[in-house]
């Protein structure tokens, strides 16, 4: 007998092995960082993501390309003991892949994901590029000179000018505005490396916001790894304020463009940041509203005007505190007026009455996703990265099936009234080749007089 409760108690033991999935802890490296390990068992790969904050794109005098020429320099710039333009080549051989990118003005983001064999010499590699990146002039030259025509084209597009113009709007001459749009006149010309040099070393410290690990990887080797990385970084010199004042007052601006080939309209207004909740309530309400070709807005649109062309929603962050709700699309030159009421019926009547069908099929894609999630370590990890930066529990990316399950009719009309704008809350502008397509708008000729408009 006591054998056979031996041996079930084993075959327990087994299954609950076998069935083990992804855990979170916090951690403390010995140099003393505090991380988030994702553990994710027989994972090959590790991902190590951290967050720096930032304040460069609200200071005036700052010149606002530096960060994003300066993310894509110090990789391909070279380090001490490594040529400029070697390091792509050195990660494509170890199977590792590495990544600097700025997140919504408020914080640069570095991510590093190898296999875990290759471990000590990706770091090695990564450690001499934050710590003593050589920044090579003609790296410099080249990747400034590149992201300056990628700008200009972008810029030369109507619907970019639409929004340049929104940005305009909400906030002016703000140092904020020029970093969202990166279009005052010789902003890449007038960037020197020096500038380069000066964001770099204010920014990698050894006072990071936010570290997170994630992968097939124990406690004191993702603690050695992370100290590894951030080794010979200096400490912090100075305390970042990052302060902006947003005007969202509803304005109806046309941007006249008269060799525009087509005519744009969009609305935008505020939403509230992340950090206080109601993300799941927002992707499934925007979805419906504006997701895809059998949403509320591009129905109406199609419907009501009998339009070829569509309509949809989304949002996006001018900073993690200022989060925007956009409807946009093309509309014909001559149905713009009609357009622009149809759009706020259509908003209106989603806002009094919420998303049609049933719950459970809008959150199945969600749910699929959510589910994938811990195969991919890169994802998992920037999700749980985000979620400590809004000031949520450790672990809660492994959590958000259960969030997503808590949704129900209930809090997405919950959501609806008490934090997505009114009808007649919105920012509009349209990009259009007829001045008089708008009637009663504010009609400018270049997106700065946007700041103007009544």
């Amino acid at each position: 007998m006591t054998r056979i409760l031996v041996l079930i108690a084993s075959l327990l033991s087994l299954a609950a092995c076998k069935e083990e999935g992804p855990t979170a802890s916090v951690e403390t490296t010995p140099g003393g960082f505090e991380y988030t390990l994702l553990h994710i068992p027989e994972h090959e790969d590790v991902t190590i993501h951290i967050a720096w904050p930032t304040d460069w794109a609200y200071r005036p005098e700052t010149n606002k390309s530096a960060p994003v020429v300066g993310t894509q320099l110090i990789l391909a710039g070279g380090a001490e003991g490594y040529p400029a333009g070697d390091v792509g080549e050195r990660f494509a051989d170890l199977n590792s892949e590495g990544d600097i990118y700025v997140a919504a003005n408020d914080h640069v983001i570095g991510e590093l994901t190898f296999e875990r064999g290759e471990m000590d010499e990706t770091i090695a590699i990564a450690n001499a590029h934050l710590r003593a990146p050589t920044l090579d002039q003609i790296w410099f030259d080249r990747i400034r000179d590149g992201t300056d025509a990628n700008m200009a084209e972008a810029q030369a597009q109507p619907a970019h000018a639409g929004f340049d113009a929104v940005r305009w709007a909400v906030f002016g001459a703000q140092p904020l505005r020029l970093a969202l749009s990166l279009d005052e006149p010789g902003v890449f010309d007038d960037l020197t490396r020096e500038d380069v040099v000066a964001w770099h070393s204010e920014t990698f410290t050894r006072t990071p916001q936010a570290n997170v690990v994630a992968g097939g990887i124990e406690a004191a080797d993702a603690g050695a790894a992370i100290d590894a990385l951030l080794r010979g970084l200096p400490d912090a010199s100075r305390t970042f304020l990052q302060e902006a004042a947003p005007d969202y007052s509803p304005r109806r601006i046309l941007l006249h463009i008269p060799d525009a080939q087509t005519t744009t309209l969009s609305f935008v207004a505020p939403l509230p940041p992340t950090r206080l909740g109601g993300e799941f309530e927002d992707l499934i309400l925007i979805h419906a509203l504006g997701g895809d070709d059998q949403s509320v807005l591009f129905e109406a649109v199609r419907t009501e005007l009998r339009a070829s062309y569509g309509f949809g929603a989304g949002m996006a962050n001018y900073t993690r505190d200022h989060r925007i709700l956009f409807l946009s699309g093309e509309v014909e030159t001559a149905k713009l007026a009609d357009a622009e009421q149809v759009v706020r019926d259509a908003y209106a009547d989603f806002r009094q009455s919420g998303p049609s069908g049933e719950l459970e099929r809008r959150k199945a894609p969600l749910a699929e996703n959510f589910a994938e999630l811990p195969d991919f370590v890169v994802g998992q990890a920037r999700s749980e990265l985000q979620s400590a930066l809004d000031g949520f529990d450790a672990g809660r990316s492994l959590r958000l099936t259960d969030e997503l399950q808590a949704v129900t009719e209930g809090t997405l009309m919950d959501r609806l009234s008490s934090a997505f704008p009114q009808a007649e809350d919105f920012i509009v502008v349209a990009v259009s080749p007829d001045a008089d397509a708008l009637p009663g708008a504010c009609v400018i000729r270049a997106p700065a007089e946007a700041a103007d408009c009544p």
